[in-house]
């Protein structure tokens, strides 16, 4: 199926921000907050994320996590090894998303759930995985043997190949970590330096130092996009969106079906998930809600 840039960009932009609200009951389910005691771990952080790759280094995920800061990363990930190993986060994770899913949301094997299921699990599974390394982490799982265990998985899936294509993009427009989360915060008429070191763990003067590198770019002005930002911010999700073709392509006609079968789901993740805890290396992270809620129920989504 032969799809045009314009209408590539809003099916997996539409697609992306069903997926991130559904994959968000990972910010508001419980461990969220409480982390796993019998795991001896911490709220959930990035290592859960992580885990798909395996045992990876804290280094090698700080790479495959940018562009959050990898000074934050890295100890994290090497700290929860100390503690558990990924077979057993990657259960855990599992099986907490789809117990949240199941009592908060929908119950355990909903018919829509299930139609989901037959339309999303093989298109989010269509991308070629070279250059993404967490999306390829999470195809060498073996699939989830629960409906809502597939629906949470595939959504997952497509969440982290559009992530990891994200990376590719900015970082071929000769941007690092702190500089396109400015850019993206003013994209999205954010405050400046919310994401980066709010959320990212930039400190101050990183973000300072950014703001002050893509002004002497002409790309930011007063925390605000130039013209010349703007296009080159709108041209990185572009070259984003064009990354997803595969999985946009392998969902064919059946897209609309598929956004109508989601968009319940994802709205009622988005009404149940009022506290989002805080962040907790990179997966939980504060005002996570508001900033999911607006791409998953948009009108333009």
């Amino acid at each position: 199926m032969k799809v045009d840039d314009e209408a590539l960009a809003a099916a997996s932009r539409r697609l992306r921000s069903r997926a991130d609200a559904i994959l968000a009951a990972v910010w508001f389910m419980p461990e969220a907050a409480g982390g796993w005691p019998a795991l001896g771990l911490p709220p959930l952080g990035l290592a859960s994320r992580a885990a798909c790759m395996g045992r990876v280094r804290g280094a090698v995920a700080a790479a495959a996590f940018a562009p959050m800061n990898p000074a934050r990363v890295a100890p994290a990930i090497e700290e929860a090894w100390a503690l558990t190993d990924p077979d057993t986060l990657l259960v855990a994770r599992l099986d907490a998303a789809t117990r949240f899913l199941a009592s908060r949301v929908g119950g355990e094997e909903p018919a829509s759930a299930d139609r989901a299921v037959t339309l999303l699990a093989p298109a989010a599974r269509a991308a070629p995985p070279g250059g993404h390394p967490v999306y390829a982490g999470l195809l060498a799982l073996p699939s989830p043997d629960t409906t809502l265990g597939s629906l949470w998985r595939a959504c997952d899936l497509v969440r982290e190949h559009r992530g990891d294509s994200h990376v590719a993009a900015w970082q071929a427009a000769d941007l690092d970590g702190v500089e396109i989360n400015l850019l993206s915060e003013a994209w999205r008429g954010l405050p400046p330096g919310s994401v980066a070191a709010g959320q990212m763990g930039w400190s101050l003067d990183d973000v300072t130092a950014a703001a002050h590198r893509l002004a002497e770019r002409g790309l930011l002005v007063d925390g605000g996009l130039t013209a010349a930002g703007r296009a080159l911010r709108e041209g990185i999700e572009t070259a984003t969106d064009r990354q997803e073709r595969p999985i946009v392509a392998a969902l064919g006609d059946a897209l609309d079906e598929l956004l109508d079968l989601l968009t319940p789901w994802a709205r009622a993740v988005m009404a149940v998930g009022t506290s989002p805890a805080e962040m907790a290396g990179g997966e939980v992270r504060p005002g996570a809600r508001a900033a999911v809620s607006r791409t998953a129920t948009g009108p333009d989504r």
